[in-house]
């Protein structure tokens, strides 16, 4: 099933327990195998697999115990940089260099005034 925006969040959630499973069967780990390598309980991993509502850093766990970390890069990619943005860092960059800097004067310390 491909996950698009026509999927209520109850249906995104089973899908990705579904790929879960799917992934730690292609592993050959059974959910103790999974759930001892990423450091979550049993319970942790059979709820993520069914659909159940859990944690964002137990899935990371799950993904990185059987080696598909690339999947959650691939998930919200990174955003290649506006060439007029990076344009625009330079230049303020320049013109900050070019500025003298305006070192602090040495004074006296502060006082009232009527120390004698």
């Amino acid at each position: 099933m491909k996950i698009d925006n026509l999927l209520t969040d109850e249906a995104v959630l089973v899908e990705l327990g579904a790929r879960v499973t799917e992934t730690r069967l292609a592993a050959n780990m059974t959910q103790a195998d999974l759930a001892l390598a990423a450091g979550v309980s049993k319970r942790t991993v059979e709820r993520l697999e069914a659909g159940g509502g859990a944690q964002l850093v137990n899935l990371v766990r799950c993904l990185r115990a059987m080696n598909r970390m690339d999947g959650l890069d691939r998930l919200v990619p990174e955003l290649p940089r506006n060439p007029m943005d990076l344009l625009r860092q330079r230049s303020k960059a320049a013109r900050s260099r070019a500025r003298p800097s305006r070192s602090p004067v040495a004074s006296a310390p502060w006082t009232w005034g009527d120390e004698k």
